[in-house]
């Protein structure tokens, strides 16, 4: 009786493990439990066999405000179209999503049976780039647990 009590009241295995934070220079975000973290000085990640969740931050030679949105575009464009092109990749998307309440620049980039997900995040002198890899046959729930907890620190 005991084991059907522990069972239906959160039980060994009835709940999925809590995500991890990672933080880096100026960011923090969420990534799956248990994967495996890297860190350097510019970028932070997590994988697991072949998904992963980065996040780097750079510099930027001018200020960036909210007025320049459509202007990065050209210049983000070209640069996705030279990764996808050194990847061997094609690009399949692109789309705007707002992270940690930025309008961003979004891309999906085929590579063989993967889908590489860029978002760019441009905030004052910073840029973050945020890449997500997932199997193509995969949701990519932790894809979008990327956006949706990052955070400037």
């Amino acid at each position: 009786m005991a084991a059907v009590i522990l069972a239906g009241c959160g039980g060994p295995g009835s709940h999925k493990a809590r995500p991890q934070t990672l933080e880096g220079p100026g960011f923090r975000f969420q990534a799956p439990a248990r994967w495996t973290r890297e860190r350097t000085r510019r970028e932070v990640s997590a994988r697991h066999d072949s998904d992963l969740v980065q996040v780097a931050s750079f510099p930027l030679v001018r200020p960036y405000t909210s007025a320049l949105f459509g202007r990065v575009a050209g210049e983000l464009a070209l640069r996705m179209k030279g990764v996808a092109a050194e990847s061997g990749g094609t690009i399949i998307g692109t789309h705007t999503v707002t992270v940690s309440g930025i309008r961003s620049h979004a891309y999906d980039v085929r590579v063989a049976e993967h889908v590489d997900e860029y978002t760019f995040v441009l905030d004052g002198m910073h840029e973050y780039q945020l890449l997500c890899r997932r199997r193509s046959s995969d949701s990519g729930a932790f894809c979008d647990a990327l956006l949706t907890s990052f955070a400037l620190a």
